[in-house]
């Protein structure tokens, strides 16, 4: 599976930001939650699920949007399935290397 992967360095910061491909552009809003998953953000390169996940050592905070990429992360370890929220039923989470 591919995924569009954005990466940002704000000062000592490194963000990324990953996104199942047809979630890209898109705004989810439930119970007053509203998922933005916008292109100043989130727009970047295509890349396969492995490469994209193999970043989370390299980021000080990456941000995941989809249920098959946050369903995958957890399988992996690498987000703990109470760490997620779903918003209209879309997956998000975010993982902190601080």
């Amino acid at each position: 599976m591919d995924v569009i992967v954005k990466v940002l360095h704000k000062e000592d910061n490194v963000f990324v930001n990953v996104c199942e491909t047809e979630l890209l552009g898109k705004k989810f809003r439930e119970n007053g939650l509203l998922l933005d998953v916008n292109l100043e953000f989130y727009e970047g390169d295509p890349m396969e699920l492995d490469a994209a996940l193999s970043m989370v050592n390299q980021a000080t905070v990456m941000s995941l949007v989809g249920n098959r990429l946050v369903d995958e992360a957890i399988k992996r370890g690498i987000v703990h399935k109470n760490s997620t929220l779903k918003v209209a039923g879309v997956a998000f989470a975010q993982v902190y290397n601080l």
